[in-house]
Order: structure tokens, then sequence, then C-alpha cells
């Protein structure tokens, strides 16, 4: 009773009517995914129109007439509404065919700059805060601070006579780059007759200055 029942419901008519059940349960269920994965994926409009938001929280540099927007933290440091750090500083512009200086406000500078630390290094290019070291020099488009990676701001000291040569523990520093093979405990630092490094010296290998 049970094997005919059985042999009942499925005829090849009846398989046929489940099949084509099935297959277009399948294909309504493989629309409903790619609908959903469609919609779910940000647009190129939304993803251009985020970073535009970006760019207004962050703009690269204010003028002069625009400090009102701006809120002093320390000396020449500043910050906007979303926290972005400024600088206030001096470039070189042209008026009337003229080239006069300008005070305006550069976003181009290390975030990590802390205000209230920050002090430039006496008679050189390079400045630091309480974590980090910073070259920092003048240019005509305003003061350019560049973080340097990987120094130990303790023992960070310019060389004699060099605003632009440094040393800590571990390396020497020419500007924002490490000086290698030369290891400061092991180099023998000549100088001239006024006291100022003029070459580094260690067993067969030497590098002269550049004044």
């Amino acid at each position: 009773m049970f094997c005919y029942v059985f042999y009942k419901k499925i005829t090849p008519m009846n398989f046929r009517t489940i099949f084509k059940l099935y297959l277009l349960f399948f294909f309504v269920a493989c629309f409903e995914k790619k609908s959903k994965t469609e919609y779910s994926q940000p647009s190129t409009e939304n993803i251009l129109q985020k970073d535009n938001r970006k760019s207004e929280k962050y703009p690269a540099q204010y003028e002069l007439q625009d400090s009102v927007q701006l809120t002093h933290i320390k000396n020449t440091f500043y910050r906007n509404e979303f926290g972005f750090l400024y600088e206030k500083t001096i470039a070189q512009r042209e008026f009337k065919g003229v080239l006069k200086d300008a005070e305006y406000f550069n976003g181009s500078i290390p975030q990590e700059i802390d205000p209230e630390s920050f002090q430039q290094i006496e008679d050189s290019w390079f400045a630091k805060d309480y974590g980090n070291v910073y070259y920092s020099r003048p240019t005509s488009g305003g003061r350019q601070i560049t973080k340097i990676e990987n120094v130990d701001v303790n023992t960070f000291k310019i060389l004699d006579g060099n605003y632009r040569y440094a040393v800590d523990k571990s390396h020497f520093f020419y500007e924002t780059e490490k000086i290698k093979d030369f290891i400061p405990l092991k180099t023998e630092q000549i100088k001239d007759g006024e006291g100022k490094v003029i070459e580094l010296k260690m067993k067969n290998k030497k590098v002269n200055l550049e004044p």
C-alpha cells in the first residue's frame, strides 16, 4: 500500500511540475540576493561626496582673514573646529608683480605635533616635542615641518656647528635621513679650528659633512 501511494505521487508529470517549481524558486532567490548586494554597496557618487566632506573639514590651509574659524592653542599653533592642527607661518607671495611676506595657516604639518611641548632646537633646523623629533626649516612657502622616524628624543642633539646634522644614541642624521653605517659610540667626530664637526670617521670609513 505504501509503495503504491509513493508511486502515485512521483509520476513523470508530477516530477516535471516539482522541477519547474524548484527552478522558479532558485531564480527568484538569486535575484533577491543580487539586488540586496547591489543596493548595499555605496555608489561612486556617495564615495566622492564623503571625500569632499573630509576635505572641507581638513583644508590644507586657511588664509589670515579666516582666523576666526580657528582656535589658538599655543605659540604659532591653531586648531579648526574638527581638531585639525595648523601652524601660522609666513610665505612669499606675489602682489602686483612684487614678492611680499604674507601670513597664513598651514595644515600640511604632522598632526602628531604636541603644541604644548613643541620647540625649535637652538641654532638648527630641528625641533622636538615630548615624543617626537622634527626637521623644521624655512622655505619660501612658509615653515616646513617633517617628522623624523625612529629617533630617541632623550639623546637627540645637534652636531657642533651644524644646523642640518644631528645624532642620537643609535644614528647620525642629515636633515630627515639617517647616515648609514656609522655607529655613534664607535664614530670619531672630526672638528675644524672653530669646533665645528666637519667629518665622521669610523674604522676605514669616513664621510665629509656639507657646509
